[in-house]
């Protein structure tokens, strides 16, 4: 988001990383140099600050080399998807994210509630949104 100008985005970002580490409730050194570096362009004099009390070396903590990161690890391997009949939310469920059509509609169908809200109806049309949801038309 950096590089794209998103500056209000990258900033959110690094708030969801502060809030992390507060869950956690402490940080490595090595968590805090990254973390001195990626909030450097928007709070530069605080962060030399930090680098030069926390002894990171000579250089300054803006020609510290930028964090890199391994894409594959951050993507998810399941996504949650929402199930409603005839428009209406009637459940969440959890899903792998290359789960085809066909059997998220079939794993909607065996929730408990979607299967007592589709009883004793005519499922008219059967909708799947790749990551999204699953609708059911039912009269």
């Amino acid at each position: 988001d950096i590089e794209q100008m998103k500056y209000n985005t990258a900033i959110a970002a690094l708030m969801t990383l502060l809030n992390k580490i507060y869950e956690n409730g402490k940080i490595n050194r090595a968590e805090l140099k990254t973390l001195i570096i990626l909030v450097n362009p928007f709070a530069p004099h605080v962060t030399e600050e930090m680098w030069a009390n926390c002894g990171y070396g000579e250089m300054l903590a803006k020609d510290a080399k930028w964090p890199s990161f391994d894409e594959a690890k951050c993507v998810d391997s399941t996504v949650e998807i929402v199930v409603q009949i005839n428009g209406k939310i009637r459940a969440r469920l959890s899903v792998p994210t290359d789960i085809e059509s066909d059997k998220a509609i079939a794993l909607a169908k065996k929730d408990e509630g979607i299967a007592a809200a589709l009883e004793g109806k005519n499922i008219i049309k059967e909708i799947y949104v790749k990551g999204k949801l699953v609708n059911i038309v039912a009269k």
